[in-house]
């Protein structure tokens, strides 16, 4: 056998044995998100539930005409004690816009475009 093919079958097993210590963060990453996302679906049907804020079919059919263009992302987030949906949506124009809808209301409250 030579010096090479040791070497190699060195490397390999240690390879085998790290690879496993470098994925557990990614995986912990991967899993911690996931938990995340539920609490925040779990926050967010309690918010309805309480009435706190509008379904996204209400709030969207409200945003409707008032903004134009494709939505490529939602978010419900809480700002300054307010429920606020953030729309990003891409007017015909081809600009980002992010627009902050009040959650409760349904009511535009910023369109700010992304530079």
């Amino acid at each position: 056998m030579s010096l090479l093919s040791i070497n190699l079958r060195h490397l390999a097993f240690a390879a085998v044995l790290t690879l496993p210590l470098l994925s557990a963060p990614v995986l912990h990453a991967f899993a911690q998100a996931a938990e995340d996302e539920d609490q925040d679906q779990e926050i967010a049907r309690q918010a309805l539930e309480n009435k706190e804020i509008l379904p996204l079919s209400a709030v969207l059919a409200k945003v409707e005409g008032k903004v134009t263009g494709d939505i490529v992302e939602i978010e419900l987030e809480r700002k300054k004690g307010q429920w606020v949906y953030e729309i990003e949506v891409i007017g015909e124009d081809g600009r980002v816009r992010d627009v902050d809808v009040d959650a409760k209301t349904g009511e535009v409250i910023n369109v700010a475009f992304d530079e």
